[in-house]
């Protein structure tokens, strides 16, 4: 196994692809558009335009060009963190639940 600063079991890929994501919540369903900024065989990391609290459930669909379907991933978020850059976009760190 490779080890990381971050003793990660899985090393992350950067992805910087297109997400259309649903949040799963009490109140119905809400849609997001944002970024998957990178990805684990455990885990994405998620830049959107609404910050999640830490439980929220998620279903992220990572879009791709061409022909090819888009990964379909169920996940929970983790860590959120508004971005210092004043686009008032937040950093989701989402933990993987399944993937198709």
């Amino acid at each position: 196994m490779l080890e990381s600063q971050e003793n990660r079991h899985f090393m992350r890929m950067a992805v910087n692809a297109d997400v259309k994501v649903t949040v799963k919540n009490g109140k119905g369903k809400q849609l997001l558009d944002g970024v998957c900024l990178d990805l684990s065989a455990e885990g994405l990391s998620l830049q959107l335009p609404s910050n999640l609290d830490v439980g929220h459930k998620l279903f992220v669909e990572i879009l791709s060009s061409g022909s090819v379907a888009p990964l379909k991933i169920d996940a929970e978020v983790v860590r959120s963190q508004r971005l210092d850059d004043n686009s008032g976009d937040f950093i989701l760190g989402c933990r993987i639940i399944s993937m198709d």
